[in-house]
């Protein structure tokens, strides 16, 4: 009886992992392996199913990848210029990864960080975008919102499709999928800076 529970678990596990592969989409998981790979996020591209592609992703987790993103060390240490952000609060590795963006005018110093409140996709737009050193400013003048012109920016690029739902919430596939084709925009846009002077030449 006991050797029958233990074969029955087993083919269930398997099954809900093969499972769970086949309703990822491949291009979700590419993107997920292509950052692990840069060291970007954590590597498990042996095991897709680790990267938990369809959770909500936390602002302090965006800071993270953005800071990569965006080839900036980590701070030695925190200046603890957000109220809900320290050192130890929520965590020993949020602060000095989020104030570096700070001190590079990648975001702006507010009163709160909210590093434990899920981001959304337009909030990961920004941050992402900002990252990656693009040619983008906000235009003050322009009667559509700062989520509007990010989206609209990004569509531009070709970085994605446009949108209107700025405040969903972004999933970590989603997060990773933009994240994967900013980087290799950045890196298109500048093969074609590089033929453009050598032709010049």
């Amino acid at each position: 009886m006991f050797k029958k529970l233990t074969t029955t678990i087993a083919l269930l596990a398997v099954t809900w992992t093969m499972t769970f592969a086949m309703s990822l989409d491949t291009e979700e998981i590419e993107a997920a392996n292509n950052l692990a790979e840069q060291w970007i996020i954590n590597n498990h591209i042996n095991n897709p199913e680790n990267y938990n592609l369809t959770d909500s992703v936390l602002r302090q987790e965006i800071a993270a990848v953005a800071r990569w993103v965006a080839k900036l060390d980590k701070k030695d240490e925190c200046d603890n210029i957000f109220d809900d952000l320290s050192a130890t609060n929520p965590n020993t590795w949020a602060c000095i990864n989020v104030e570096v963006l700070v001190d590079n005018d990648l975001i702006s110093k507010n009163t709160n960080f909210r590093p434990e409140d899920k981001i959304t996709k337009s909030e990961t737009l920004w941050m992402l975008i900002k990252a990656i050193w693009f040619d983008y400013e906000y235009d003050t003048t322009n009667s559509k919102n700062w989520q509007e012109q990010i989206v609209d920016y990004a569509a531009e690029m070709d970085i994605i499709e446009a949108f209107t739902d700025y405040d969903t919430e972004a999933t970590r596939w989603w997060v990773f999928k933009v994240a994967d084709v900013t980087i290799k925009k950045d890196i298109e846009i500048k093969i074609e800076k590089w033929v453009y002077s050598d032709e010049a030449m």
